[in-house]
């Protein structure tokens, strides 16, 4: 009987990815037009000092790459910045595999996560070595927006190996599939990052934009280059943490780049610090890299667990080499810590251990062999007994 039960659990979770409904047949993209850029960034992103990703980059040097998935518009691969960076990826909207972008929004998230860097311009992602996972499930993220396919782009990457889903953007109304889709992907240790809306787009709701109020949903929300919060983004405590999000820069379609503002940038950004993080240190967990980012994050103007800040402003240098131990002092912004000395007043704990499996081990080789002894001694002395 519990065979049986466990054969057709491993059934069901071998089918699982079958079960999520593929992307639409091909069709023409782009209908209503499709946008392109066209000057390139004139001078360094603000938030790139900010961040101090030059410092982060040295860091992390040769990391492992890490599969990030952009469920947005879709990616523009035309991009001089963007060649390498795009896998194939899905559409659901028109067919095909993601790597078109009709009016820039994905585009623009999935540059600051990932964008590789060129010599001859100041900009790039914040994780340049990360690994782009297209899902186009909209082409215009203010009206387009369908939960069904928002869900089912979630539940197609999240069965395509991505390590991090961003939602930069808020759902108009709570949708039970999206929610679902959601508690899948967290339920399977995939960190998923949204964007904490705006008053603007969310003012006929009730409750917190979704889907950054869903249980395990990294929720972010935009600062500008003083450290204050954008005055649009909508607060509460749907809102973990705050990154850069006002006068960003951003790849723009096919060339150039243009500037957006707003919470989805700020996610697009902690999805790259995320994703800098668990470069250098593929085996974290979920829970260890989101802990991290929130101990790590600079104060903020309103305070630790503030509505509009969650627990600070992301740092991505504090991310990749502050000890966050419990009990530890947190060190002020910018502080770039020196490597710790060597605890020398024990001998290590590995060898300590080693010692001990050792003498455990011998222990029980003597007491097995004592035995053996024994029982020989007894079936001589019987076979010798003059009765």
């Amino acid at each position: 009987m519990r065979r049986g039960v466990i054969c057709a659990v491993a059934a069901l979770a071998a089918l699982w990815p079958m079960a999520i409904p593929a992307p639409a047949a091909a069709a023409a993209a782009c209908s209503r037009g499709r946008a392109e850029g066209t000057q390139p960034a004139a001078s360094i992103p603000w938030e790139r000092q900010w961040l101090d990703l030059d410092q982060a980059w040295t860091m992390t040097g040769s990391a492992a790459a890490v599969t990030v998935a952009v469920v947005d518009t879709g990616v523009d691969v035309r991009h001089p910045q963007m060649a390498g960076a795009v896998l194939s990826g899905a559409d659901f909207v028109d067919g095909g595999n993601g790597r078109v972008d009709c009016t820039g929004h994905g585009t623009a998230v999935a540059s600051l996560i990932a964008a590789r860097p060129d010599s001859k311009i100041p900009f790039a992602g914040v994780a340049p070595q990360a690994r782009i996972l297209p899902v186009r499930v909209a082409e215009r993220i203010d009206d387009d927006m369908s939960p069904r396919l928002v869900a089912s782009g979630v539940d197609w990457a999240v069965s395509r190996g991505a390590t991090i889903v961003v939602m930069a953007y808020a759902l108009p109304n709570d949708s039970a599939a999206v929610r679902a889709a959601v508690a899948r992907a967290v339920g399977r240790g995939v960190l998923v990052i949204a964007s904490a809306g705006t008053v603007s787009g969310n003012s006929g709701l009730q409750s917190a934009p979704v889907p950054a109020a869903y249980p395990g949903v990294l929720g972010v929300s935009a600062v500008d280059g003083t450290g204050l919060v954008q005055p649009e983004t909508y607060p509460g405590p749907h809102v973990d943490l705050a990154g850069p999000g006002v006068g960003i820069t951003a790849a723009a379609p096919a060339r150039g780049h243009t500037n957006y503002s707003g919470p989805d940038m700020a996610a697009a950004i902690t999805a790259g610090v995320a994703a800098l993080v668990w470069a250098s240190a593929p085996d974290a967990t979920t829970g260890a890299v989101t802990q991290r980012l929130a101990a790590t994050a600079d104060p903020s103007r309103g305070g630790a667990g503030s509505p509009s800040y969650g627990a600070g402003i992301v740092n991505p240098v504090r991310a990749l080499s502050e000890p966050t131990a419990t009990g530890e002092p947190r060190a002020p912004a910018g502080f770039i810590p020196v490597a710790a000395e060597p605890d020398d007043s024990g001998p290590p704990r590995g060898a300590v251990v080693a010692v001990a499996a050792v003498v455990a081990a011998l222990g029980i080789i003597g007491f097995a062999t004592l035995r053996r002894t024994r029982r020989r001694l007894s079936q001589s002395e019987g076979q010798h007994d003059p009765a």
